[in-house]
């Protein structure tokens, strides 16, 4: 018994320390690097000091072969505000391989804490015997200095050392270089339909040469707009990037143009063939006056939304309508009766201006049978022949008692003091919509 044990006890130790994964090695796993069509070797690299510009104090940075033969990093020319592209091809032995990482990164850029000039893949396995190719792609800044960076390409896995194959980037000025370094939205991000969204562009130009005679244009293909511009000239810097100011464009708004998002293509064309773009979003508020039916500002007061009304006696609502909108409307009351309640309005059709109000009376009569109890009369508003609203007048049905008059008048009166403060809020809400409506028409005139 104590053997078994024992020999369960070494299996299982066995496999507390079996390898999980094979490690990478030069001697099972196979890497190949090519950047911008060069190609560049792994091997143990030797990396002598740098100063805080990335030049190298002393040696340059050498690798070493198998045989203990040290030669120098390849370089590769690249131009500022270009991409570049590194290409790893990878290739396992007779095991497989897991959690397999290739990382290539520029070092030495001064603003790299805001713009990471890196790109990575995903952890993958590779099952033996097999190849696998990845491309990784590297933005260059246009405001990237003219001189020597170092680009590190890593393989690495979890259990084991990383394959580096390093690479001398010899960045130099492009000849014609201009980008769209920022654009603004006047009044802001959000305009109203039926408003002209002002457009401010800032070009750059990294180049060596002076750009002349520079188209931008700004469109919002959705929308059918365009507005171009044109730059006589964009002066170059140097030793810097250098700035210019495109006139400012105005993108007029369809006054019926829907709500949602739009995008804006800002776009520059120069050196003949050469042209560069930006797409940004915009965001569109409706315009009222263009709503679609069915969606009419109606604001409605009921007071009030419940009554106990006897056998055999009238209660009185008040329903007051209010059109917030900015055209007239035609609206058509309509209501239920039935169960011994009796519904009479005192309206039936009620055309109301921009901002104006009414008050219809709904009579339920409540008959002498009636069966006492909760019911609702429902009241119906609607205009253009589709429906509005509902409204639904709470009835408390009870037996006849002693000063039911009294009790009505009292109600109809708590009823005409809560309608009458509703409307006073409607109509201070309305006051502040227009008030406000006005002050921007104000501020848009002064964009012409």
């Amino acid at each position: 018994m104590r053997n078994v044990l024992g020999l369960i006890a070494l299996f299982v130790i066995g496999l507390l320390v079996m390898p999980q994964g094979l490690a990478l090695n030069a001697n099972n796993f196979g890497i190949a690097v090519e950047v911008d069509g060069t190609e560049v070797p792994t091997a143990n690299i030797f990396v002598d000091l740098t100063d805080a510009t990335g030049n190298v104090i002393g040696e340059d940075v050498m690798y070493e072969d198998a045989a203990g033969v040290r030669y120098n990093v390849p370089s590769v020319s690249v131009e500022e505000g270009k991409e570049v592209e590194v290409k790893v091809v990878l290739e396992t032995g007779s095991e497989a391989v897991k959690d397999i990482e290739v990382e290539a990164e520029i070092n030495g850029y001064e603003y790299s804490d805001h713009e990471s000039l890196s790109d990575s893949t995903p952890l993958f396995d590779m099952a033996a015997n097999t190849r696998k190719t990845v491309k990784l792609n590297l933005e260059l800044p246009v405001d990237l200095e003219k001189t020597v960076y170092w680009l590190y390409v890593r393989v690495s896995q979890h259990n084991s050392k990383e394959l580096v194959s390093v690479v001398k980037l010899n960045v130099e000025p492009t000849r014609h270089g201009i980008a769209i370094d920022d654009v603004a939205f006047s009044p802001s991000n959000t305009i109203k339909a039926g408003r002209s969204l002002l457009t401010k562009v800032l070009l750059a130009n990294y180049g060596d040469k002076d750009e002349e005679d520079v188209k931008v244009t700004a469109t919002i293909p959705q929308l059918g707009l365009s507005a171009t511009e044109y730059i006589d000239s964009v002066n170059t810097d140097e030793h810097n990037v250098d700035y210019d100011r495109v006139p400012e464009m105005f993108l007029p708004i369809p006054a019926n143009a829907a709500a949602g998002d739009y995008q804006v293509v800002v776009t520059a064309e120069y050196d003949r063939f050469e042209t560069v773009s930006k797409t940004y979003t915009v965001k569109v508020v409706a315009d009222e006056r263009f709503q679609p039916a069915g969606q009419e500002t109606l604001v409605l007061a009921v007071g009030p939304e419940m009554q106990n009304i006897a056998a055999g006696k009238v209660g009185r609502y008040a329903i007051a309508l209010t059109n917030a909108g900015q055209a007239s409307k035609a609206y058509l009351l309509s209501a239920t009766s039935g169960n011994g309640l009796t519904t009479t309005l005192s309206e039936n059709l009620v055309v109301l201006g921009a901002g104006q109000n009414k008050v219809v009376y709904a009579d339920v009569a409540v008959s002498a049978d009636a069966t006492p109890g909760a019911q609702t009369v429902p009241v119906a508003i609607s205009a253009n022949k589709e429906l509005l609203e509902t409204v639904n007048l709470g009835v408390t049905v009870s037996a006849a008692q002693a000063g039911d008059s009294a009790n009505l008048r009292n109600g109809l009166e708590i009823a005409l003091i809560v309608l009458v403060v509703v409307l006073i809020i409607i109509g201070v809400v309305i006051g502040f919509s227009r008030l406000r409506k006005d002050e921007d028409e104000g501020e848009e005139k002064t964009y012409y």
